[in-house]
């Protein structure tokens, strides 16, 4: 690391320090990234249940599937969809 005027060995190691944590950071959140999630979205139970957009609003409105909703996305959880296939 090329040494800047007027900071001392101190600051150096506190850069390197704060540099190391951030990449820390990141490559937790990439790893959690790739983590199978708990819940679907709107387009994985489509594609799983071979149903059009409506037929799953109506399934959501008449209250037969639990769901999440995380600002304007909708999640279902896979819990749900398991149980059901094990029955």
């Amino acid at each position: 690391m090329k040494k800047r005027s007027g900071t001392s060995m101190y600051d150096d190691e506190l850069l390197n320090t704060i540099l190391a944590v951030f990449e820390e950071i990141l490559n937790t959140l990439k790893e959690n990234q790739t983590h199978d999630s708990q819940y679907y979205d709107s387009a994985d139970v489509k594609r799983l249940l071979n149903i059009s957009d409506s037929t799953l609003f109506r399934i959501r409105k008449s209250q037969n599937i639990p769901y999440v909703k995380i600002g304007r996305k909708i999640f279902y959880p896979k819990s749900f969809f398991k149980d059901i296939l094990k029955k």
